[in-house]
């Protein structure tokens, strides 16, 4: 399982350096274009396409890597509503519709990236393929993170280990079983 982590661990870190670099780069063609602009009076157009570019890069592949830390943005009301059995269907239930996303970015993305290889990016030259290879690249991303969920989950599984959530209906029964237990002192004393 070692080997599997280690592997995981440089997946992530390949994607997390390609959006770091993607900031960085964004920031610096932003500051350059807007120095030229207001102060040296001379306005890139290649600037915008470009910053746009690693905009989109960023956004979609950052996404897929909160996957791995299961830190993306959900609706979590169910968590603290219902039962622990019923949120761990509907969450694993989640995790394959999330990897069917990630499959459908890869084919669909790489299709609509091949169809938009005809166009240039005005100001830049270059094909609009490279924008839109962003899909299938974040698709990619998104797979793998969701291997590595499949994978330590099918392990966990294996050794008997579960994650347990404290849900509001197991809170609810905690304080009536403490509520019981202090009615029983009282009864007592």
């Amino acid at each position: 399982m070692k080997w599997v982590n280690k592997f995981f661990d440089g997946v992530y870190c390949f994607f997390m350096t390609s959006c770091k670099l993607s900031f960085i780069a964004m920031v610096i063609i932003t500051a350059y274009v807007v120095f030229n602009r207001f102060v040296i009076k001379n306005s890139l157009v290649w600037g915008e396409p470009i910053v746009l570019m690693c905009m989109v890069y960023m956004s979609l592949v950052s996404a897929a890597l909160a996957i791995r830390s299961d830190t993306h943005i959900r609706m979590s009301m169910l968590d603290f509503i219902a039962s622990e059995k019923f949120v761990s269907v509907v969450s694993a239930m989640a995790q394959v519709f999330i990897f069917a996303f990630g499959l459908f970015m890869i084919v669909y993305g790489w299709q609509f990236s091949l169809l938009a290889g005809r166009n240039v990016i005005t100001g830049v030259g270059i094909k609009s393929m490279w924008l839109y290879l962003t899909c299938p690249f974040a698709g990619v991303a998104i797979c793998l993170m969701e291997i590595e969920r499949f994978i330590n989950f099918f392990d966990r599984r294996r050794r008997g280990v579960t994650l347990h959530s404290i849900t509001v209906a197991d809170e609810a029964e905690m304080l009536v079983e403490d509520a019981a237990e202090q009615i029983r002192g009282m009864e007592e004393d």
